[in-house]
């Protein structure tokens, strides 16, 4: 009896071991790039919503690709390889089974492991073994494709003529050089535009005063005015607080400049933001006068 159990146990095993390796045939192709937001948590648990995006080639069950999370600096819960890697990405492989995928870090699931489910053109899941939830949902972007030339007149068939003599040939026009990098002009960046204020914040503070209100009133009139402008928006604190929680305010800060722009009709398309934290102060004195100042959102410019 108890060969038999043993041996009972062990098929039970061997078969369950079966049931966890098959896989259905893929039904999806994931190949192209997705784009959309993920839902998480920072420091102190503060709740997050940030863009996402993910470029995938699909090999019949399996694939590689890259997936980029933004704004993971200060977002423990998310992996460290994710948040390493930036706007570049970090390098995946997937398996599909079905229209269920299993994203994993090329170097090892111990990086980074998420699953998806796939309807459509829509990809809805999360990131595993996380201390705290974190969903990602991501659509299909479509391929921009170029527009077809229109169709060449056809020229009536006409008597043949006799051409004329050949006129002289003119003479050749001197020589021209080509222009070098150095004489074309540099890009265009962001940079200050007296007609926009920074507004100021209280310490630990992201919300906007109402003494600074009218300050973002004048600068959205003047962005609806000069719609040809793109505006970024820097989100600065003083030197108290961790690095990681400075950069973490500091973007609050400059997403709340930004929503109260967009709430006044500014394109929330025109707005980019960027955190520098404590990194870049205006007044380098270690007291409350300077630490009042360097509390602050300040807009920079570039034309379209």
């Amino acid at each position: 009896m108890r060969y038999l159990a043993v041996v009972t146990t062990l098929a039970l095993v061997l078969a369950g071991c079966a049931t966890a390796v098959s896989r259905e045939p893929a039904s999806v192709d994931v190949t192209g790039r997705w784009s959309g937001s993920w839902e998480g948590y920072g420091i102190l648990d503060i709740p997050r919503e940030e863009p996402v995006t993910a470029e995938f080639t699909q090999q019949g069950g399996r694939g590689y690709g890259r997936l980029s999370l933004e704004g993971t600096m200060a977002a423990e819960t998310v992996p460290l390889s994710l948040r390493r890697a930036g706007l570049t990405g970090a390098p995946v492989l997937f398996d599909v089974s079905g229209n269920q995928v299993i994203v994993r870090h090329e170097l090892g699931e111990n990086l980074l492991r998420a699953e998806f489910t796939v309807t459509g053109q829509r990809m809805v899941g999360r990131l595993l073994d996380t201390e705290l939830p974190v969903r990602i949902v991501l659509e299909r972007e479509r391929p921009q494709t170029a527009a077809a030339p229109p169709p060449a007149p056809v020229a009536a068939a006409a008597a043949p003529v006799t051409p004329p003599p050949p006129a002289p040939a003119p003479p050749p026009p001197p020589a021209v050089s080509a222009p070098t990098s150095a004489s074309l002009p540099p890009p265009r960046e962001f940079s200050a535009a007296a007609e926009l204020k920074p507004v100021y914040f209280d310490f630990d503070r992201a919300d906007i005063r109402p003494a600074d209100a009218s300050v973002l009133d004048a600068n959205a009139r003047w962005l609806q005015t000069n719609r040809a402008a793109l505006v970024l928006i820097e989100g600065h604190c003083d030197e108290r607080g961790t690095d990681a929680y400075n950069v973490a305010l500091g973007e609050r800060r400059a997403r709340s400049a930004r929503d109260y722009l967009v709430a006044h009709g500014v394109a929330a398309d025109r707005i980019t933001t960027v955190s520098y934290g404590e990194e870049r102060p205006v007044c380098p004195q270690h007291n409350e006068g300077c630490w009042r100042q360097n509390r602050r959102a300040e807009f920079l410019v570039k034309p379209k």
